[in-house]
């Protein structure tokens, strides 16, 4: 007996080839120098043309145009922060635009505050030469991006999206509950369920599951179809659900990182990295269901398999997911799941960060770290 994956789920995975990524991807950092300058980078990613979605297909070229012309609505906010420097660059693959990067150098407090200022987003930037600090302080507001019709659809999206997820995860229990009676299962049960992002190596070496765990599959293997069609846009559509789900949720524009001149001396709502930078949580419903892993499951298999579809041309290491601790708690009502989720598309009451600077550091000034003056 063998088992296999829906024609429906490769379909999915084919349809949606650009590994699980929005087809518009937009980030911002601000890199705030030591004499307290700041230098500002916005980066648009724009994924390759699809067949067979006409709106899509407009949106992509819309965003293109409005990249290169620089009408799009960076090139307005980098126009109303007076800079004192700018550069601009792009990379074109057959011709065809597939990103656009800008910076600007902005020398004084107010540049930055304008620079937001067509935003939901309610930034003050000061700086304090005497005592040799600055301060940032964001402020968000209810984002306006999305239109009404976005946000009725979305009430709807929501409902039956949380209900996904809940089957998701009381499917992904129930075969978790079953491989804790059956430990020497768990290699053939979870490599089934990612057969198709295995090396011919991995799938040559397992055996066939039986008609009980083949049950089990298939109930999780539908679920996880569900949850990850938000992350596809629908035919005749020009976004994703996860897409309208950010600009409905999202007050920020973009993804925002912040890179300070040295640690911070107080913080509050912004994120800290491992290597030093800020981040601004992104929300949406994607990024929701990321903040819950382990809440419920763990490992999580639907995380585990979009994070390896994010990686080109990599195999699914299916023996790091199985050396993972394995656990499951008890089943979340639709209720609960929808809480939690609702819970993660807030954002924080106020984004605050200071530092340390030196207003009269004369380092020459670079674009980046490490790089010729």
């Amino acid at each position: 007996m063998s088992w296999h994956r829906p024609a429906s789920f490769l379909f999915l995975l084919i349809a949606f080839s650009s590994c699980f990524e929005a087809p518009v991807r937009e980030e911002l950092r601000l890199r705030f120098l030591t004499n307290g300058a700041v230098v500002a980078t916005s980066t648009v990613r724009v994924a390759d043309p699809r067949d067979g979605n006409p709106a899509l297909a407009r949106r992509l070229a819309e965003t293109r145009r409005e990249l290169t012309e620089g009408t799009d609505p960076w090139g307005v906010r980098f126009g109303a922060a007076a800079a004192s420097a700018e550069r601009f660059s792009w990379e074109k693959r057959l011709g065809i635009l597939s990103s656009a990067s800008r910076s600007a150098l902005i020398a004084e407090p107010e540049g930055l505050e304008a620079f937001f200022r067509d935003t939901a987003l309610s930034v003050t930037y000061t700086v304090d030469p005497e005592r040799g600090t600055a301060e940032l302080s964001i402020v968000p507001g209810a984002s306006t991006r999305a239109t009404q019709r976005q946000r009725e659809e979305m009430k709807k999206t929501l409902d039956a999206w949380t209900a996904d997820v809940t089957e998701y995860l009381q499917a992904g229990q129930d075969l978790y509950a079953y491989l804790d009676d059956h430990p020497d299962r768990a290699r053939p049960c979870f490599g089934a369920l990612f057969a198709d992002r295995l090396s011919e190596k991995d799938a040559a070496t397992l055996n066939p599951p039986t008609a009980e765990e083949k049950r089990k599959l298939d109930r999780l293997d539908g679920a996880m179809e569900r949850v990850l069609a938000v992350l596809v846009v629908p035919e005749g559509a020009a976004y994703s659900p996860d897409e309208v789900s950010h600009l409905i949720y999202d007050p920020f524009p973009a993804r925002l990182t912040l890179k300070l001149p040295g640690p911070p001396l107080a913080l509050e709502g912004f994120l800290p990295g491992a290597d030093g930078t800020l981040t601004a949580a992104s929300l949406g419903l994607w990024d929701a269901l990321r903040g819950l892993e382990g809440r419920w499951l763990a490992p999580d298999p639907i995380l585990f398999y979009v994070e390896s579809a994010q990686v080109e041309s990599a195999d699914l290491d299916l023996d790091a997911f199985l050396a993972k601790p394995r656990r499951s708690h008890l089943s979340p009502s639709a209720g609960e799941v929808r809480a939690a989720i609702e819970a993660r598309l807030r954002p924080a009451p106020l984004y605050r960060a200071s530092w340390k600077i030196s207003p009269e550091d004369e380092t020459p000034f670079r674009w980046e770290e490490g790089e010729a003056p």
